[in-house]
């Protein structure tokens, strides 16, 4: 980095502090970063974009990937001290109950059968003991990865479904149905105008709008239809087995509901309106070919004045 630069990112720095300030937001690191990057994207900043996104490592921030990747490696750190402490036990036992078999051939008039039946019950008990033992910790790391497993497709701030689960899902289905024509529909919406309300409210306002549109769109989609979030603004709904006239209906109901809803954040109300595309699954889908259709038709209804859904077949 240059000093010119260097110096246009303290400014930027400087620059999200005080409108953090304005806005009455505590810097926490989250609101800190979105808020810097508002501002880094503004032209006359071209040249440190420029630099962000080459080295984009140093201004990216992916919050739950980390936390992901950093469980797993304290899962399989733990997993292998487990195994390490239960392998030192079994061999523990072993040693301790060695019985000298060559000497009881040699002196059999000697053998006590009471004590070797003795240690032979204690043996079995302590083998027994330790592998119960690390089967309830194969059991419990199970269950943690289990766990990971579920809130690694949970995006963190709406609660629901992100997009890695919405890809994994919608190649199990569309694997499924490869060889014939499905009843499915794919629709995305994306909040209109989404950055105004970050600029004019911050990025705490922002949150509070996703969580409620969230919510807005849950109410209207029967229980148990998953519902995604894209990136960003944007959300998506998979109906399978449902008809486009079905789909419709229900995208009418989730546009009007929106536009009518009043969000009220410090005193000030936030009036939300989304935008849809949606589109039909078409024989020979890929995850990237219907993707692609439902955000032309996204496009299209962004063109035609937002606050309104167009359907691309």
């Amino acid at each position: 980095m240059n000093k010119n630069i260097t110096e246009k990112v303290f400014k930027i720095g400087n620059e999200t502090f005080s409108k953090l300030e304005k806005l009455q937001i505590p810097p926490y690191p989250k609101y800190y970063h979105n808020t810097f990057m508002d501002i880094l994207t503004k032209p006359e900043n071209g040249d440190v974009l420029n630099l962000s996104k080459k080295y984009n490592y140093l201004f990216s921030q992916d919050e739950t990937n980390f936390h992901t990747k950093e469980a797993c490696l304290n899962i399989t750190k733990q997993s292998l001290e487990e195994f390490d402490k239960s392998t030192k036990n079994l061999k523990k036992i072993s040693n301790e109950s060695t019985i000298d078999i060559d000497k009881i051939k040699k002196e059999p008039s000697n053998i006590n059968i009471t004590n070797i039946l003795s240690s032979f019950s204690s043996f079995q008990q302590d083998i027994l003991s330790e592998l119960n033992n690390a089967d309830e910790t194969i059991k419990k790391l199970k269950t943690e990865i289990e766990k990971l497993e579920r809130e690694s497709n949970i995006d963190p701030l709406t609660k629901t479904y992100n997009r890695r689960a919405l890809v994994k899902h919608l190649e199990e289905i569309l694997n499924a149905g490869k060889d014939k024509k499905l009843d499915m529909q794919f629709i995305i919406f994306d909040a209109d105008d989404f950055k105004n309300i970050n600029d004019t409210f911050g990025h705490v306002a922002g949150d509070k709008t996703l969580i409620f549109i969230t919510r807005l769109i849950e109410n209207s989609i029967r229980k148990g239809i998953r519902l995604y979030r894209y990136g960003g603004e944007e959300f998506v709904v998979l109906l399978n087995r449902s008809e486009l006239e079905n789909c419709e209906k229900i995208v009418q109901r989730i546009i009007k509901n929106t536009d009518e809803s009043k969000l009220l954040y410090r005193g000030n109300t936030i009036h939300l309106t989304v935008s849809a595309g949606i589109t039909n699954h078409v024989l020979g889908d890929t995850v990237e070919s219907i993707t692609e259709r439902a955000d032309r038709a996204l496009y299209i209804a962004k063109e035609n004045g937002k606050n309104c859904y167009k359907v691309e077949v």
